[in-house]
């Protein structure tokens, strides 16, 4: 769908009929009749001439008039310096606009050369935002997307918003003008990293293409929820420590010539960091585990009866671990009721492998791979099936907070430049896009990004 299809959906305004004009006429030619014979010819030809350029003048303010709309567009984004703002709008209309007036700190006018303006105002308020965030998330819940893992990180990234900037102004038949003002509002989404809601409630990615509608439509087969850099500012203060890291991972990116971004702070620090136990990582990875296995079960084509199959293997991973009590809500829902004709979630829940690779690798019972190599199932198979929850927590030994920080700071780096590359529709050969999500969704559970714990509520924002 292309971005400016919205507006052709607008119901067209109402032109004067035929009838009415034809009274109109027939209304002057009446009074015209009325005037007495007395006067002389030209004085009738001049009334009459000026009565009908009223009725012209009349009648094209009235099109005009019908032909305009207010229109209003709204951007959501992830952030906390909203000063830049004004200066983002500025530049993106910088060959239309007249000026730039402030209202108050939250609102300011936009007045183009054509002497037309656009209102616009920051809603920053944490009870607003938080209300309009997540009411916009249970509203597109209802679009029927058949592909259940792209809606729920569609609907992920929505409650994520904390900053919504309101855009009104008139829409006229100037077809140019229009489209220079929606295409200045996209140059400031993206400069923004904001996502646009347009009045006929769809939801647009800052690059165009088009997110969500109630349709269940989308331009995208898969999304990760993400979030504008300072969205990751911290109140507290990175140590030596802290930023000894961040330059190493920039290092490691610029010897495999990935791309970066310099200003993208750390995910967490060293002084808020609090690891999961040991107790609850192998619980973690025993759950994610039986996840994958049942992905591989359904859709390998190598059983009968999977869900037969499923069902033995569950029974042996409680009799070792005791999985059912550590199944998170979502994936009690996908173990209890298999997505059968929903083939995209299991493979999503095949990925879930990389997870596991970096539960081993915490609990120093695995070495990772390249990032742009899968893991071997095999691999985490024979850790896992080759002991019990007390054997296999014997043997592990956790690896130092500052060991997965660091790793946790490249992978966040590494998730950008994806992310990016995606966006751009490029590829990264040193990366694989699909193992650097899972690893960052891991690493960010282990350490409590955000103060996270539960499983289903991690999010990988970069």
């Amino acid at each position: 769908m292309k971005l400016f299809d919205w507006i052709k959906k607008k119901k067209e305004p109402q032109q004067p009929t035929e009838e009415n004009s034809s009274v109109t006429e027939s209304n002057t030619i009446n009074t015209e009749s009325q005037t007495t014979t007395t006067q002389n010819e030209t004085q009738q030809q001049d009334t009459q001439q000026k009565t009908e350029t009223v009725q012209q003048e009349k009648l094209q303010q009235s099109k005009t008039k019908q032909q305009e709309h207010d229109a209003a567009i709204r951007l959501y984004s992830c952030r906390k310096n909203t000063d830049i703002i004004s200066s983002v709008f500025e530049k993106a209309f910088s060959e239309e606009y007249k000026k730039l007036d402030f209202v108050n700190n939250a609102e300011f006018v936009l007045t183009l050369k054509d002497d037309t303006f656009l209102k616009i105002r920051i809603i920053t308020n944490k009870k607003e935002t938080t209300a309009q965030a997540y009411g916009m998330a249970n509203f597109f819940s209802k679009s029927p997307i058949k592909n259940q893992v792209l809606k729920e990180n569609i609907l992920q990234q929505m409650k994520l918003f904390n900053c919504i900037i309101s855009i009104q102004f008139t829409l006229n038949s100037d077809e140019k003008r229009t489209n220079n003002i929606i295409k200045n509002v996209y140059s400031a989404a993206k400069a923004l990293t904001a996502f646009v809601l347009v009045p006929t409630m769809e939801v647009f990615h800052y690059d165009g293409r088009l997110l969500i509608d109630t349709q269940g439509q989308s331009a995208f087969d898969t999304f990760h929820p993400i979030a504008s850099a300072d969205f990751l500012e911290k109140e507290l203060k990175p140590t030596e420590a802290d930023m000894e890291r961040k330059k190493k991972s920039i290092e490691i990116l610029k010897s495999k010539k990935i791309p970066y971004l310099e200003e993208l702070r750390s995910a967490v620090f060293d002084a808020e960091t609090t690891l999961q136990t040991k107790e609850e990582i192998i619980k973690r990875l025993i759950a994610t585990y039986a996840t994958a296995i049942q992905a591989e079960v359904y859709i390998s084509g190598k059983y009968d009866n999977p869900e037969q199959k499923m069902k033995e293997q569950i029974a042996l991973l409680e009799e070792k671990y005791h999985v059912l009590n550590s199944f998170s809500v979502k994936e009690k829902e996908y173990i209890d009721n298999p997505p059968i004709k929903e083939t995209k979630i299991f493979n999503s829940y095949a990925w879930r492998y990389e997870c596991c690779a970096i539960f081993l690798w915490a609990l120093s019972l695995l070495d990772l791979k390249e990032p742009n190599q899968i893991c071997e199932a095999v691999e985490l198979g024979n850790v896992i099936w080759n002991h019990n929850f007390d054997s296999l927590s014997k043997a592990a030994k956790l690896r130092s907070k500052e060991e997965i920080l660091t790793l946790q700071d490249l992978t966040l780096r590494y998730n950008w430049a994806c992310v990016d590359a995606r966006i751009n529709n490029k590829t990264i050969d040193a990366l694989d896009f699909g193992v650097i999500y899972e690893r960052h969704y891991a690493l960010n559970w282990l350490l409590k990004v955000d103060g996270v714990t539960d499983w289903d509520a991690v999010t990988t924002t970069t």
